[in-house]
């Protein structure tokens, strides 16, 4: 067994992710990210667009990333339609296409999304 694969550390992170979970249902991004699996690829993918340098993604791009069996281009839709209505993700006219609507993280949500990955880091860190 890896030295930090202890079970002592198994332990102590599961503990660790049990009260993050706590945590979690406290941020409302979050709390919208872990409503399904495609809420969270979704979310996952506009995060990367909107840290990714040279990166935008639109509706189109998602529903050719996302398997059907995942969801479907509607379900897709409604996802990002509550997202805008929530504030957690803003579209913007595409500026070589103004037919395409990128899609990007909200400021505050850019902020949560930051705030949630330092502390998902440290709850894997005895295992680290």
């Amino acid at each position: 067994m890896n030295r930090a694969l202890t079970q002592e550390n198994i332990v102590k992170t599961i503990e660790n992710s049990l009260d993050f979970y706590e945590f979690e249902l406290s941020i409302p991004l979050t709390m919208f990210m872990f409503q399904s699996p495609l809420h969270w690829n979704i979310m996952t993918i506009i995060a990367l667009a909107s840290f990714k340098e040279n990166n935008s993604t639109s509706f189109q791009d998602i529903c050719k990333k996302i398997n059907s069996k995942v969801g479907s281009k509607s379900s897709i839709q409604t996802i990002i339609e509550n997202g805008i209505l929530r504030g957690f993700i803003d579209k913007k006219e595409n500026s070589s296409d103004r037919r395409i609507k990128n899609l990007t993280l909200s400021h505050k949500a850019k902020d949560d999304y930051i705030k949630w990955l330092e502390l998902d880091a440290e709850t894997y860190k005895p295992i680290l």
